[in-house]
């Protein structure tokens, strides 16, 4: 009885190890299928990743492309345009662009040049070279002198001369643009006004140049 009751045993563990095995593979092939759907997955962001425009060389970069600014339909400019999404207002882009071609109308009937070489005389002589920034640094505020990129001196020019275009009385918006847009281009005006006192501001702070 002994001999039968330890045979027994013996039965009912080998039955436990054979168990035991056929879950090890199981689990070994669940692991094989998920290892599969891995690569799957891998394969499909590679193929995505390389119809994707910020895909280069083969390589992925977190940098994102660079938009270019759009010209504009009628002088395929786009310092024109630029100018134009900064007029827009409450989504009136059919009113930002009567209001750029009635200055560009007068600009050409007042110089009897082209329009687009003073808008560009214009920003050119708007754009700053350095901003100022405060910095705190040990309890105390500093103003820091920046140098900027020409990308963002044009941005800057934008928003002074429509700026300084708002700020005139007594005329319609396109009439004060045209005007300031002139002004601009002779090195007057209230847009080169704050171009000179950024600059000047700049330059009196220059001591704290290292605390950017």
């Amino acid at each position: 009885m002994l001999w039968q009751s330890n045979a027994k045993s013996r039965q009912s563990n080998a039955k436990s190890r054979q168990s035991n095995a056929k879950s090890r593979q199981s689990n070994a092939k669940s692991w094989q299928s998920n290892a599969k759907s891995r690569q799957s997955n891998a394969k499909s962001r590679q193929s995505n990743a390389k119809s994707d425009p910020i895909y280069q060389n083969g390589l992925m970069t977190n940098r994102t492309k660079k938009r270019t600014p759009k010209s504009d339909p009628i002088y395929k400019n786009r310092l024109v345009n630029m100018l134009i999404n900064r007029i827009l207002k409450h989504g009136k882009k059919s009113l930002a662009y009567r209001i750029l071609y009635r200055a560009m109308k007068k600009i050409q009937k007042k110089t009897e040049k082209n329009p687009l070489v003073i808008l560009r005389q214009a920003i050119r002589g708007v754009t700053p070279k350095v901003v100022v920034k405060a910095r705190r640094k040990s309890g105390s505020t500093y103003q820091v002198p920046i140098k900027i990129k020409p990308a963002k001196g044009k941005v800057l020019a934008i928003r002074w001369l429509l700026g300084a275009s708002r700020k005139r009385t007594g005329q319609n918006m396109d009439l004060n643009l045209s005007y300031e847009l002139i002004d601009a281009a002779k090195k007057k005006g209230n847009a080169i006004r704050k171009k000179e006192e950024i600059h000047r501001m700049a330059e009196s702070n220059r001591a704290f140049a290292h605390y950017r």
